[in-house]
């Protein structure tokens, strides 16, 4: 579904015969009311034993046409009662974004599902989506619209009814395919978003901040290109915003051949600043795709980075902290226990607004049924919560796990299966 194949790391490379013009991948392992299923325990994170049970049945949009795959993208509210899942390929990859929210433990779908009104041809709505804190904000992304331009769209929520909020936002000095969208992030105000455009200026990637004023969206200052870039890095592959939206992280796997990296920016006054070097980890294996996926705790002091091809596909994700400006990595990388074959931990990541808690996406686990992990920190210490988190009405090779979401409190777990039952997608919601 790209115009090249950059986007995906060697491994995943060949699965792309799967759909011939989307891409795939998977979540593994399963915890259900009464436990998880026992997996060989290797890997390096040490295991407290917390269970996570799933909540309901997993979750499949109404109104979907032909294979959606839901879950590719997957975010959540703070108080974990609204949830956003993407389905990039619906109704042959025009895309569309499903809203969801619970009451007293269940989960119903809100409204129609979400389609911008000025989007072009197959655009891939739903490739990324966000959420603001209360819910009432969302943002849906597009990379393949208007032959891969790509856009993102906002839709604001009232009395419980979803509509567009303004023409969707194009940055407009992007160069050739920039294909942004490809990720999202929003602030908990909802008031500024920061999209990703990996492909942009052949594949240099970047990242434009916009922010709303009475309902009107605009572009704030230059599209945000890091410095220390080693090649194409493709900056934008993934971003996160702090709560507050004046921290940034982008993401851009590419970066010193695949090696990775992940690039902080401030905010002050409206203008943005790149903050320190790119980030790299320092026991990474071989080329890591660090950066594959980003997320930031609410006061942008905490940064998890993803790099789902970490010591031959196994994955891992790193955890960075920041104190007085300087960013230092916090301990060894993480690597679940438990892991089948080449997981692709670091896929996805999401952070609680503590920081404390991080979850991460292993699309590839168990032959592409795919897994989640948890983990809490304790005085500085990363510990994994639990065994890995396997949806219990998956069919086939869902990869689970391609997508993750966590509430501010990190009690509630959303992971997005997007291959689920041949690609008509999924979501599950684990509840702690």
């Amino acid at each position: 579904m790209r115009p090249d194949n950059r986007r995906y790391p060697t491994v995943w490379r060949g699965l792309l015969t799967h759909l011939g013009t989307a891409p795939l991948w998977v979540l593994g392992c399963l915890l259900v009311t009464a436990g998880c299923q026992e997996e060989p325990q290797t890997g390096t994170a040490t295991v407290t034993d917390v269970p996570r049970t799933q909540e309901g049945l997993k979750l499949v949009g109404t109104g979907a046409v032909g294979p959606a795959q839901q879950g590719y993208s997957v975010a959540l509210s703070a108080d974990g009662n609204t949830a956003v899942v993407g389905g990039l390929s619906d109704s042959r990859l025009v895309g569309a974004a499903w809203v969801y929210t619970r009451t007293a433990g269940v989960w119903t779908q809100q409204g129609p599902k979400l389609l911008g009104t000025d989007a072009v041809a197959s655009a891939s709505q739903g490739e990324s989506v966000a959420l603001s804190a209360d819910g009432n904000t969302a943002v849906v992304g597009g990379g393949s619209d208007s032959g891969f331009v790509g856009a993102a769209w906002v839709y604001t929520r009232t009395a419980g009814v979803w509509t567009q909020q303004g023409s969707k936002l194009v940055g407009t000095d992007a160069v050739g395919r920039a294909a942004q969208g490809m990720s999202v992030a929003l602030s908990a105000d909802g008031n500024t978003a920061v999209v990703g455009g990996g492909h942009d200026s052949g594949d240099v990637g970047a990242a434009w901040v916009y922010t709303r004023t009475a309902g009107v969206w605009t572009r704030q200052g230059p599209k945000l290109v890091g410095t220390g870039a080693a090649s194409n890095a493709g900056q934008g592959e993934s971003v996160a915003l702090s709560a507050d939206g004046n921290t940034a992280v982008v993401g851009g796997w590419h970066d010193n051949g695949d090696v990775g990296a992940a690039w902080v920016y401030t905010r002050t006054a409206g203008v943005w600043t790149q903050q320190g070097p790119k980030l790299v980890g320092t026991d990474v294996v071989g080329s890591a795709s660090q950066g594959f996926s980003v997320a930031l705790s609410a006061d942008g002091n905490t940064a998890v980075v993803g790099g789902l091809s970490d010591n031959g596909d196994v994955g891992a994700a790193w955890v960075y902290t920041r104190t007085a400006g300087v960013w230092t990595q916090q301990g060894p990388k993480l690597v679940g226990t438990g892991a089948v074959g080449n997981a692709g931990q670091g896929f996805s990541v999401a952070l609680s607004a503590d920081g404390n808690t991080a979850v991460v996406g292993g699309g590839g686990d168990s032959g592409d049924v795919g897994a989640t992990w948890v983990y809490t920190r304790t005085a500085g210490v990363w510990t994994q919560q639990g065994r890995k988190l396997v949806g219990a009405d998956a069919v086939g090779s869902a990869s689970q796990g391609f997508s993750v979401a966590l509430s501010a409190d990190g009690n509630t777990v959303v992971v997005g299966g997007w291959r689920d039952n041949s690609d008509v997608g999924a979501a599950w919601v684990y509840e702690h």
